[in-house]
């Protein structure tokens, strides 16, 4: 198209949504193939954790990075990258040798999708300017939604005992979607671009406003709750025989069907008393997954934990864009980025890790050294394989690394497929009993950010209500040229 070519909403707000699926696609892929790669490349939880967090860190260094580049560069430029970026990023995981390259993998995925938010976001609030609200949340329902369909094609890649490559290979449909539609449209300015707005002015106000680094900091505890147990919690289920997968398009599920309505529940409450109670429902989810042993007790947690967090990620968003209007899309963005950020490098490795710590409590250590000792009978055993069951007999307790990466080698036929048959099932129900484990630490922190919003919903009452505040925040604000 020429540059005198009118504009299309409909058909980039239609490639924008394809573009939020080509992201939730890489979300559900890589929590769906966590499993997986711990048995096939002999990973830790730890080393799968820092993988998983690649492709949620570097999402958040990259959308800030790029949110003060569509200006300069062009969304529709931005965009043809993001597109080499998601093909780029499967490619690297499917060829894989190890973690150096799973994990590059990941992060190219990661840069790629922080590019679509960069884009996206201030896309569709030029395109809809009397709508932004209403137009970002049915654009960003398809994150949820894209998480559940991802998980229902992934859950029948499982079915019929697919490579887990299949699943990364699925990101590329909708990201050819979104690539194809953009190819030749027509974008509008930015809406920062043509009120000529000045980014030194959202920057001043960012330092100068107490109220957005109180709410930057509960958004990376908010992100952790949502999307920290979202990345395991395929991985954690599976290892209990349990279909992870399907249990994380329900909780998706729900979560898009209650952000499309969430505009009913802010009509009859402010969004900190909606975010105070979603959290502390969100950490008794939480609380129940981590004590579950069936099917029926997982879902009723998963259902609960859904129920709390869905709607508290836009409810910060749009909190923060009613109470800090002069800190503009900066402030915006960098609330996603610090959310992202606190999820990638702190929370997933970190639930990994506990997890690690907490390996070896449900596992006899008779059965294990027993294990080793037939391990090392075997004609020609792997030597690192021998290594690990002479450091699981010599330890007067089981020694938590040699013992996971024994019975994951043991479990991966290293050892013959005897051994395997019998490493397997004290594998997984480690690896399930210490991944639900984990969960259980994030209740504090739910805790704590749901008495958080109580506080300021006391305070909002004490100064005349939630709205009072808006009003004097948008009377207080420039006004833009």
């Amino acid at each position: 198209m020429s540059v005198a070519d009118p504009v299309r909403p409909g058909r980039l707000f239609f490639g924008s949504c394809a573009a939020i699926t080509a992201l939730a696609f890489t979300f559900a892929a890589m929590s769906g193939i966590l499993f997986q790669l711990k048995s096939e490349f002999v990973l830790d939880n730890t080393e799968v954790g820092l993988i998983g967090g690649a492709s949620l860190w570097g999402m958040a260094l990259s959308q800030f990075s790029f949110s003060a580049l569509c200006d300069v560069v062009g969304m529709r430029n931005l965009l043809r990258a993001a597109l080499a970026g998601h093909v780029a990023g499967v490619i690297l995981l499917v060829t894989a040798h190890g973690f150096d390259t799973l994990f590059i993998g990941a992060l190219v995925l990661a840069v790629a999708n922080g590019v679509i938010e960069a884009v996206c976001n201030p896309l569709t609030a030029a395109l809809f300017p009397t709508r932004k609200a209403g137009m970002l949340n049915r654009m960003h329902l398809w994150f949820p939604g894209g998480v559940a369909l991802g998980g229902v094609c992934i859950w029948g890649l499982d079915l019929v005992h697919a490579d887990w490559r299949a699943k990364v290979l699925l990101v590329l449909a909708p990201a050819l979607l979104y690539g194809l539609v953009f190819l030749r449209e027509q974008f509008p300015p930015t809406e920062a671009r043509a009120a000529g707005e000045r980014v030194i002015d959202s920057l001043k106000a960012v330092l100068t406003t107490p109220l957005l680094w109180l709410f930057l900091l509960l958004m990376t505890v908010t992100m952790s709750l949502e999307l920290g147990p979202g990345r395991w919690i395929p991985a954690v289920l599976q290892a209990g025989g349990l279909p992870g997968i399907l249990v994380l398009v329900l909780i998706n599920g729900v979560m898009a069907g209650m952000r499309a309505n969430a505009h009913g529940l802010l009509a009859r409450v402010s969004p900190p008393v909606l975010l105070m109670t979603g959290t502390a429902v969100a950490g008794l989810g939480l609380l129940g997954l981590s004590f579950s042993s069936g099917l029926v007790e997982t879902l009723g947690a998963a259902l609960v934990f859904a129920v709390g967090i869905a709607v508290v990620w836009p409810t910060m968003m749009g909190f923060v864009a009613e109470r800090t209007p002069k800190t503009g899309a900066l402030g915006l963005g960098l609330m996603a980025a610090a959310g992202s950020l606190a999820v990638g490098v702190v929370a997933t490795p970190l639930l990994g890790s506990i997890a690690d710590h907490h390996f070896t409590e449900t596992l006899s250590r008779p059965a294990i050294v027993a294990l080793a000792n037939q391990a090392l009978t075997q004609p020609g055993a792997p030597v690192v394989l021998a290594a690990d069951a002479r450091a699981v007999i010599a330890a007067p307790d089981l020694p938590t690394p040699a013992t996971a990466d024994f019975l994951r080698r043991a479990a991966g036929g290293e050892a013959g497929a005897d051994l395997a048959k019998q490493a397997q099932p004290l594998l997984d129900g480690a690896d399930n009993k210490s991944g639900l484990l984990s969960f259980r630490y994030l209740v504090p922190f739910a805790a704590l950010v749901s008495l958080v919003f109580g506080f300021v919903v006391l305070s909002d009452r004490r100064r005349g209500g939630y709205q009072a505040e808006v009003d004097r925040a948008r009377l207080a604000a420039p006004v833009s040229p």
